[in-house]
C-alpha cells in the first residue's frame, strides 16, 4: 500500500509540474496579438496534452520527462508583448528562441530564474530597456543573442562568471559604455559581435583576458565610436584563432597593423576610419597565408600598390584613399578589386595582365589615361567594369562585346569618342550601360535591337553628340527602368511605346519635334523630362477624368511651342506691337508715378500700392478648341528711390478650359512675381493688374 501511495504522489507531482508549464505557455499565448503564420494560436490548445501532462503537438514546443525544455518560434510574424515573468516558471527550459518577430517588452529580472537555460535568442524584435544583471547568473548559457532590437544602456558586469559562454551577439542596439569594459570580462568566447551600437573608448586588447585573445574567432566592433590607434598596448596581440576582424566605421587613427603573426585571418575590414600611412604590402603577398578579403576603403592611406601575389585574396577594396602611382601589374586571384577614388595614374593597358579570375573592376575617379584595351579576349568572368571619371580616350573596342558575363559598364565622364557598339544593345546579360559625358557620335544602333530584351535596366547616353532619331526599338527593352538620352543632337519624334517599368525618362536638350506621345501622359511629371526641345508640342487633349494629365512641360522649365510657319508671322507682329505698346505705356506710367511721388509726404509710414491694368486677349490666329494659347505683353514696373525700373517679358501660355479661371480683376504684387504664371494660366481674356509698391 505504501508503494502505491508513493507512486501516486510522484504522479501528482509530475502532473502538477506539467500543469505549471502549461499555464506558463498559456500566459505567453495571451500576449500574442497577431500570428501571421497561424501556427501558434491554432495549435496551443489546453486540451491537447500528452499522458505526462506535456503539450501535445504545440507548434515550437519540445518536452522531455514531462517538462517543457525548448521554445522555438523563429520567423513566424508574431506580434505582441513577450511575457518574461510567465516564461520564468519553466524551470527546465534549455532553449528560448523567438527571433525575427515583432515581440516587444523588456527583459525583466525574472530571467534569472531560468537556471537551466543554455541558449537565449531574442534577435530581430522590438525589445527595449537594458540587459538585467540577473542574466549574468545563468551559468549554463552558451549563446546570447539580443541583436537587432531597441535595447540600450551599459552592459552590466559579470560576463566573466559565464564560463561556458561561446557566442555573444549584441549588434544593432543602443548600448553604450567603454568597449574594453565588456571585452576584458570575456573568457573563452569564440564569437563576439558588438557592431552598430554606441560603444566608446579604445581597443586595448592587450589588457584583456588571455583566454579571450586565444579563443576568439569572430570579432566585430564596427559602427561604434571607438578612437585612438588600433591595439595601442604592445601592438597587435597574438590571436591564435582569429578569422574575421571588423573594426569599420569608427574613428581609429594611426597606421594599419601588419597582422604578420595572425596566420588564421581570413577577413580584415577597417573601412571608414582615419587610418594613414602606407599600405602594408605583406597583406597582398603570398605570405598573407589564407587572407581572402581586405577592406581598407575610406581612409587616408598613401603611396603605391605593388603587384598582388596572394593566391587566396579574393576581394580587395582600397577605394577612397590617397593611393597613387600606376595600377598594380598583377592582382593574383582577386575576383573583386576596387581602387576607385584615388589618384592612380598611368595607362589603363596594365589591366591586360589581370587574368581571368577577376569579376568586378572598379577604377572610377582616378587619373588614368590611354584607351580601353582591344588586344585581349580575357575577362571571361567579368561582370562589372566601371572606369568613369578618368582621362581615357579612343573608341569602344569590339572585344568589349565578347565578355560573356558582363552586366555593368560605366565609362562615363571620360574623353571617349567614335560610334556606339551594336553588340552592347543585343546583349542578354547587360543590365546597366552608362556612357554619358563623352564625345560619342553617330546614331543609336537600333538595328542591333532585334528582339525583346528583359535584362537591360538602365541606359545613360546623355551629354554626347549622338544624332539621328530616338529609335522606337528602345521599346523592346521591356524591363528598363531608367533611360537618359538628354543633351545630344537627336531629332525626330519621341517613341510612343515606352515600357511601363520605366521610372526615369530624360530626352531634354535635343532637337526633337512633333507631338509628345499620348502614352507619356500616363507617367508623372517627375519621371518624364523633355524641356529644351523647341519643336515639341503637347497633344491637344482635355484632361483625363482621373484628374488631368500628369505631364506638364512647364514643370521642367520649358514652355511648349508650336513652330509651324503659319504662326511665325503672328508671333512677330505680337512682338513688334508689344514693344511699341510698352514704350508708350512706360512713358505714361513714368510721368504719372513721378507726379504722384512729388505730391506725397516726405516720410510715408506704409507703402502705397498703385494698380495699372494691361489688357490681355486670346490670339485670334488660334481657333477655338480644347487647348488655347495666350499671347500677351507683360510689363512689371518697380519704383525704388524715385527710379522706375522696367522688366519686359513676352509671355506665351497654354492652359485648358477645365482649369478654374481667375476673376478678371485678379492681381499680383511685385513681392511675389513668381506667381504671375499661375495668375495668367487659365485666364482666356479680360485683364489683370500689376501692383506697384512705392516706398
Amino acid at each position: 500500500m505504501q508503494s502505491i501511495c508513493f507512486v501516486l504522489l510522484l504522479l501528482l507531482v509530475e502532473l502538477g509540474v506539467g500543469e505549471s508549464d502549461i499555464d506558463a505557455l498559456l500566459e505567453l499565448k495571451k500576449g500574442i496579438q497577431t500570428d501571421t503564420s497561424g501556427k501558434v494560436l491554432a495549435t496551443w490548445d489546453s486540451n491537447s496534452l500528452a499522458s505526462d501532462g506535456c503539450p501535445k503537438n504545440w507548434y515550437g514546443i519540445s518536452c522531455s520527462n514531462g517538462h517543457v525544455n525548448s521554445i522555438t518560434l523563429n520567423g513566424l510574424g508574431l506580434v505582441g508583448e513577450f511575457n518574461f515573468p510567465a516564461i520564468s516558471k519553466l524551470q527546465m527550459l534549455l532553449n528560448l528562441s523567438v527571433s525575427n518577430n515583432q515581440f516587444n517588452g523588456t527583459i525583466g529580472k525574472e530571467i534569472g530564474s531560468l537556471g537551466s537555460l543554455k541558449s537565449l535568442d531574442l534577435s530581430c524584435n522590438l525589445f527595449s530597456g537594458s540587459i538585467p544583471s540577473q542574466l549574468m547568473s545563468l551559468k549554463n548559457l552558451v549563446l546570447v543573442n539580443v541583436s537587432l532590437n531597441k535595447m540600450e544602456g551599459e552592459i552590466p558586469s559579470g560576463f566573466g562568471s559565464m564560463k561556458v559562454l561561446k557566442y555573444l551577439d549584441l549588434h544593432s542596439n543602443g548600448f553604450v559604455g567603454d568597449v574594453m569594459g565588456l571585452l576584458a570580462q570575456l573568457g573563452d568566447v569564440s564569437y563576439v559581435d558588438l557592431s552598430c551600437n554606441s560603444f566608446s573608448g579604445s581597443l586595448d586588447l592587450g589588457i584583456g583576458n588571455p583566454d579571450f585573445i586565444s579563443s576568439v574567432q569572430y570579432l566585430n566592433i564596427s559602427n561604434n565610436s571607438l578612437t585612438g590607434p588600433l591595439f595601442p598596448h604592445d601592438g597587435i596581440p597574438y590571436f591564435d584563432n582569429l578569422e574575421v576582424f571588423d573594426a569599420s566605421d569608427n574613428h581609429f587613427v594611426g597606421n594599419v597593423p601588419s597582422f604578420s603573426f595572425v596566420v588564421s585571418l581570413r577577413v580584415i575590414k577597417l573601412r571608414n576610419n582615419q587610418l594613414s600611412g602606407s599600405l602594408p604590402q605583406g597583406l597582398l603577398q603570398e605570405s598573407s597565408m589564407i587572407l581572402s578579403e581586405l577592406d581598407l576603403s575610406h581612409n587616408q592611406l598613401e603611396g603605391p600598390v605593388e603587384s598582388i601575389s596572394s593566391v587566396n585574396l579574393r576581394s580587395l577594396n582600397l577605394s577612397s584613399n590617397r593611393l597613387s602611382g600606376p595600377l598594380p601589374a598583377r592582382i593574383g586571384h582577386c575576383t573583386v578589386i576596387d581602387l576607385s577614388n584615388n589618384t592612380f595614374t598611368g595607362n589603363l593597358s596594365r589591366t591586360q595582365s589581370w587574368g581571368n579570375y577577376v569579376e568586378v573592376i572598379e577604377l572610377s575617379s582616378n587619373e588614368l589615361t590611354g584607351s580601353l584595351p582591344n588586344q585581349t579576349s580575357q575577362f571571361l568572368r567579368l561582370t562589372s567594369l566601371r572606369i568613369s571619371n578618368n582621362l581615357l580616350e579612343g573608341v569602344l573596342p569590339h572585344v568589349l562585346g565578347t565578355y560573356p558575363e558582363l552586366e555593368v559598364i560605366d565609362f562615363s565622364r571620360n574623353k571617349l569618342s567614335g560610334f556606339l557598339l551594336p553588340s552592347l544593345f543585343n546583349s542578354a546579360k547587360l543590365t546597366d550601360i552608362n556612357l554619358s559625358w563623352n564625345n560619342f557620335s553617330g546614331t543609336i544602333p537600333a538595328e542591333a535591337i532585334t528582339r525583346q530584351n528583359y535584362s537591360l535596366l538602365s541606359l545613360n547616353l546623355s551629354h554626347n553628340a549622338l544624332t539621328g532619331p530616338v529609335p522606337p526599338e528602345l521599346g523592346r527593352f521591356q524591363g528598363i527602368v531608367y533611360l537618359d538620352l538628354s543633351n545630344n543632337l537627336l531629332e525626330g519624334g519621341i517613341p510612343d511605346d515606352l515600357p511601363n517599368t520605366i521610372t526615369g525618362f530624360n530626352v531634354s536638350y535635343n532637337n526633337l519635334s512633333g507631338v509628345v506621345p499620348q502614352t507619356l501622359q500616363r507617367f508623372p511629371s517627375s519621371i518624364v523630362s523633355i524641356p529644351e526641345n523647341d519643336l515639341l508640342v503637347l497633344p491637344n487633349e482635355a484632361p483625363s477624368p482621373k484628374g488631368g494629365n500628369n505631364l506638364n512641360l512647364r514643370d521642367h522649365g520649358s514652355s511648349s511651342r508650336a513652330k509651324s510657319g503659319n504662326q511665325s508671322c503672328p508671333l512677330l507682329l505680337v512682338w513688334v506691337g508689344g514693344v511699341s505698346l510698352i514704350a508708350i505705356l512706360t512713358l505714361v506710367i513714368y510721368v504719372r508715378v513721378h507726379q504722384e511721388a512729388k505730391q506725397r509726404q516726405p516720410q510715408t509710414e506704409n507703402p502705397v500700392e498703385r494698380k495699372f491694368y494691361l489688357p490681355l486677349k486670346s490670339n485670334p490666329a488660334i481657333s477655338q478648341g480644347s487647348c488655347h494659347q495666350l499671347h500677351g505683353v507683360l510689363m512689371i514696373v518697380s519704383i525704388q528711390n524715385q527710379q522706375v525700373n522696367l522688366m519686359w517679358y513676352l509671355l506665351q501660355y497654354q492652359w485648358r478650359h477645365s482649369l478654374t479661371h481667375h476673376p478678371p480683376s485678379s492681381g499680383i504684387s511685385l513681392k511675389n512675381p513668381s506667381a504671375l504664371e499661375s495668375l495668367l494660366t487659365g485666364q482666356t481674356s479680360g485683364r489683370f493688374y500689376i501692383s506697384l509698391i512705392a516706398p
